[in-house]
């Protein structure tokens, strides 16, 4: 793999989360794999922290991943301001700290 960054993938299933170390496939080729992932409560779907090559890192790009015994899921790349980290003000406030 060439030059890698840390994405989100967001999966288009909703029986199934990946936890790490799954494979993610583009067009028949593995281009990376999960470092973690789980069911993400304040966006209401499965997402998962993946490890891509940079030329399969652009938002929106079509993804598989082999979750729950090996069976294929579709996922697709968000960006990150779609979860609670990369909401910034609004989430800390959440929480009760800022302003």
């Amino acid at each position: 793999m060439s030059a890698a960054r840390i994405v989100t993938l967001e999966f288009c299933s909703v029986d199934a989360d990946a936890s790490g170390f799954e494979p993610v496939w583009h067009k028949g080729r593995r281009v990376g794999f999960v470092t973690s992932g789980g069911y993400g409560y304040t966006i209401g779907k499965s997402v998962a922290l993946t490890l891509l090559g940079d030329e399969f890192a652009g938002e929106g790009t079509a993804l598989w991943v082999h979750i729950v015994g090996g069976v294929e899921r579709p996922a697709r790349i968000i960006p990150a301001r779609h979860t609670a980290r990369g909401q910034g003000d609004a989430a800390m406030r959440s929480f009760g700290h800022g302003r």
